[in-house]
């Protein structure tokens, strides 16, 4: 009877306290515990970023059947090839490595130079892709790569290697992980993102799978991961490698614009040839000239001969030339005037055109007939004659010396232009409406309305057309027996 009574006294004193405690909740405090029940009921949101194992400093190497496939073809089948790369890459893999360091990026990247080219400085692919790193034009002008007539800096190994360092960063940046960045220098980054956004994959390896990446790309990325793998290891797959035993090859000095290759080269005792080696970056054999100072690069120890070159005697500087380009064979001097020798493909008039001749005057020095045409190979003289002008149709007009009469001399007040009559050109091989226009100052308009042509028109080898100052009397297209 006890016991149960003090049961019973428990048990109201329970349901008093709950009571009392459920009246001290308030209706907002009841809402916030329901909202937080919920919360923790659910399933926890995990913020996006990156896959794990993938800083940007580090490049693990993913676990997939292509990458060993890769592997063996390296170390099987294009053994060979590979050992040669791998000794061209004993000269840039230590300086490359320095650069991708500074800028917080995994040291093995430079293992897509191996990949994209061998690392070969000059190498050139049908996309335009130039260089070791394989940058094609647009890229290179993205990330200040100089590309003119005189230097492409995409050749330049290390200027190189500092724009892919920069490129593969942004990648990186874009896309999270480096397998996709890796994809992206490959196919372009716009075709790895709507491939993303159109499939709803994640990886490049699930891309991959699905067959959404060119199959070069596919075979692309597995190929960088095969030859890092060889790369920290090469003995294991019958490789010699040390990069370690690096040893500068070249050192900079520091020489004038327009400097000419061949003289710095005679004044060290070393060919143009390799001086060019030295210098991939350089179009031509000469500094650009628009450069007061440039690095050049020489063999090491040469550096202060070519200083004491320098110093000695101030050198043969090619000054910056305009922006055309000679189309015709030059002439060179004699005692008795200009000789030029006649192409496969010119006519009488063609080299009085070419050289800017009058066109009856090398016929009267050559003692040929008007209607005769010289063979090819052989020699025409002419006499000194004067800068050509160019009229408004675009036709160039000639003036000759000595005849004060006809032209005007100094005293005899301005010189007035003599016109050419019609010239006959006969269509060579590889002539096109642009070309022809271009070799006479001709304008193509002008050119078609001549002969009764079409802008765009296929000219065929062997016809004749005609190229005059004046309509008039000109405007047909001359048979090819005519």
């Amino acid at each position: 009877m006890t016991f149960r009574l003090s049961s019973l006294l428990l048990l109201s004193g329970c349901i008093l306290s709950l009571v009392s405690g459920c009246g001290l909740v308030s209706p907002q405090d009841s809402s916030g515990l329901k909202a937080r029940d919920l919360a923790a009921s659910a399933h926890p949101i995990m913020p996006e970023g990156p896959p794990a194992n993938s800083l940007k400093s580090e490049l693990p190497i993913p676990r997939d059947g292509s990458i060993d496939t890769e592997v063996a073809s390296f170390s099987g089948r294009r053994h060979g090839s590979f050992q040669v790369e791998l000794d061209r890459a004993c000269d840039y893999v230590v300086p490359a490595q320095k650069i991708f360091r500074k800028r917080g990026l995994p040291p093995d990247l430079v293992y897509v130079a191996l990949v994209e080219s061998g690392f070969v400085p000059k190498a050139k692919s049908r996309a335009k892709a130039v260089g070791m790193w394989q940058i094609i034009p647009c890229t290179g002008a993205r990330l200040g790569l100089l590309k003119n007539r005189w230097v492409d800096e995409r050749c330049n190994p290390m200027k190189a290697a500092q724009a892919a360092a920069d490129y593969l960063s942004l990648l990186y940046d874009d896309l999270g992980n480096w397998p996709l960045a890796l994809a992206a220098y490959n196919a372009g980054e716009n075709r790895v993102r709507v491939a993303l956004e159109q499939s709803g994959l994640k990886t490049f390896w699930e891309l991959s799978n699905a067959g959404l990446l060119p199959l070069e790309t596919r075979r692309y990325v597995p190929s960088v991961y095969a030859a890092v793998i060889i790369a920290g290891a090469p003995s294991r797959f019958g490789f010699r490698y040390k990069p370690e035993h690096y040893v500068a090859r070249y050192e900079k000095v520091c020489v004038p614009g327009g400097v000419k290759l061949a003289w710095v080269g005679k004044k060290i005792g070393v060919s143009k040839s390799e001086l060019l080696d030295c210098n991939p970056e350089l179009c031509k054999p000469v500094t650009p000239p628009s450069c007061s100072q440039y690095q050049l690069c020489v063999p090491r120890g040469c550096r202060d001969d070519v200083l004491a070159a320098l110093a000695n005697g101030a050198p043969h500087q090619e000054a910056p030339s305009r922006n055309f380009t000679r189309r015709f064979a030059p002439s060179r001097k004699t005692s008795r005037g200009a000789v030029h020798k006649v192409g496969a493909r010119q006519t009488r008039s063609g080299p009085a055109a070419g050289r800017k001749w009058p066109a009856r005057k090398p016929s009267a020095m050559n003692h040929a007939k008007k209607a005769q045409a010289p063979k090819p190979g052989r020699l025409l003289k002419a006499s000194r004659i004067d800068r050509a002008r160019v009229c408004k149709e675009g036709v160039a007009r000639f003036l000759v010396n000595g005849k004060k009469g006809a032209t005007g001399g100094k005293k005899g007040g301005p010189r007035k232009p003599v016109t050419h009559k019609p010239i006959h050109y006969q269509i060579g091989h590889g002539d096109t409406l642009a070309t022809i226009a271009r070799r006479f100052h001709v304008p193509v308009k002008a050119l078609c309305t001549q002969n009764d042509l079409r802008p765009g028109r296929k000219i065929h080898p062997g016809t004749r057309i005609v190229i005059c100052a004046e309509q008039s009397g000109c405007s047909r297209t001359v048979g090819r027996n005519e």
